[in-house]
């Protein structure tokens, strides 16, 4: 259980208090969320795209799918594609494949975050590996992404 380092120098950088939960080794943010006993929908879920722009990082609740339809509209963007390992390995260096920390900025990436996210008491976020959980206070949260476009980016999976 280990924080990526750009998380922990990001949180820092801006004074944000948080706890890691300890977990057992997961697959997805739904798995996460159930291992390590938090709501589904409190756990804020990374996806990394990439167009001829370059990349951009959407955050939703991983009790939620992404709407590429919704993306694009907001973007404009009609391309995007799923990030492949090898370069997910170039701007995330610090953490483990699959493990992606919901904070583009600390990243430099554009950032789109999914309204359902937004005022929050607590929010759940990868640490950078497959087995810890950092908790922020919700308004931390927004104030992290404050300058990332907040949209209606997802729809419940059922």
């Amino acid at each position: 259980m280990t924080v990526a380092s750009t998380v922990s120098q990001f949180l820092g950088d801006h004074s944000v208090n948080y706890r890691v939960i300890p977990h057992e080794h997961s697959a997805t943010s739904r798995e996460t969320a159930r291992k390590a006993g938090v709501r589904e929908d409190r756990v804020a879920k990374a996806i990394l795209l990439k167009d001829d722009q370059g990349m951009l990082m959407c955050i939703i609740p991983a009790s939620n799918s992404l709407d590429m339809r919704a993306v694009h509209d907001e973007t404009g963007r009609n391309h995007l594609e799923m990030v492949e390992e090898a370069e997910f390995r170039q701007v995330f260096s610090d953490c483990e494949v699959g493990a992606l920390p919901p904070l583009g900025p600390a990243y430099g990436l554009t950032t789109l975050v999914d309204t359902g996210l937004d005022s929050r008491d607590t929010i759940y976020l990868e640490s950078g590996d497959h087995e810890g959980l950092i908790a922020v206070d919700g308004r931390d949260f927004d104030q992290l992404l404050q300058n990332s476009r907040h949209c209606n980016l997802s729809r419940d999976w059922f």
